[in-house]
């Protein structure tokens, strides 16, 4: 599935997504790297892309317009031909209690951000993979905070439990045509996105971990692979890879 499709990667010029990215270009995708404002982050990525021998393109665009996210797709199939792997990662957080978030724009662009964003970018996506009958894959990244919850992180969360719902609807909706859906909940992964979170929080959160450590970039890239490329048979699934909090 993996070898010579082409993958859009969103919110790719660091953290999950650029590892994704790498990943999925290991194993034979061409892949779009999509940025909002890092373009020289973005470029380098592109750079080690191409050093697997696949081909990249940096799109710039803000995701959270449906114009963003349709001018990504489009670039796709312009420069590439089509849609086959759309992994929606575009995502930003937010530390405070809901009495003192400070403006309603803060709320609204976290939901359009983090969820609309999805939306938008599977609905082109999609519509792509039906006109041109592939089998194609959706891998949105959701959060354990929907399922267990933190204190200041109730429009984050609140934005990643509509991820997970909208993740099993769309698979219901277009596993006739062959595509696949699935999500996967990271826990706490070491990334930029966790250095948002205080030292006191952090030294709290790590007793709660049953593997005593954070996650790694990289095993959430892996999950991102095996869900594209090995559960053939899986949709409407949340992969949870949080090193034993939700069993703990």
């Amino acid at each position: 599935m993996i070898e010579g499709s082409n993958a859009i990667v969103t919110g790719s010029s660091r953290g999950i997504g650029k590892g994704i990215a790498l990943e999925l270009a290991q194993r034979g995708a061409n892949i779009v790297i999509c940025c909002q404002s890092r373009l020289e982050a973005a470029q380098d990525v592109k750079q080690q892309v191409e050093s697997c021998g696949r081909q990249a393109i940096v799109v710039q665009s803000d995701l959270a317009s449906e114009d963003g996210a349709r001018e990504v797709v489009e670039t796709c199939i312009d420069r590439l031909g089509g849609v086959d792997i759309l992994v929606n990662n575009a995502g930003m957080g937010q530390l405070a209690p809901v009495q003192d978030l400070q403006d309603e724009r803060d709320v609204e662009r976290t939901l359009r951000v983090n969820l609309f964003s999805y939306i938008y970018m599977a609905k082109h996506a999609i519509a792509n993979m039906i006109e041109r009958q592939v089998p194609g894959c959706v891998v949105n990244i959701s959060s354990i905070l929907s399922m267990i919850g933190g204190s200041g992180q109730t429009v984050y969360a609140a934005s990643k439990g509509g991820v997970t719902g909208f993740t099993v609807c769309l698979a219901r909706e277009v596993a006739r045509y062959g595509i696949r859906v699935n999500a996967i909940a990271p826990g706490y992964i070491e990334t930029d996105l966790l250095g948002w979170i205080p030292d006191d929080y952090r030294a709290r959160l790590l007793p709660r971990i049953p593997m005593r450590r954070f996650g790694a970039v990289e095993e959430v890239a892996k999950a991102a692979a095996f869900l594209v490329e090995d559960a053939t048979y899986m949709i409407g699934q949340t992969l949870v890879l949080d090193g034993g909090i939700m069993v703990d």
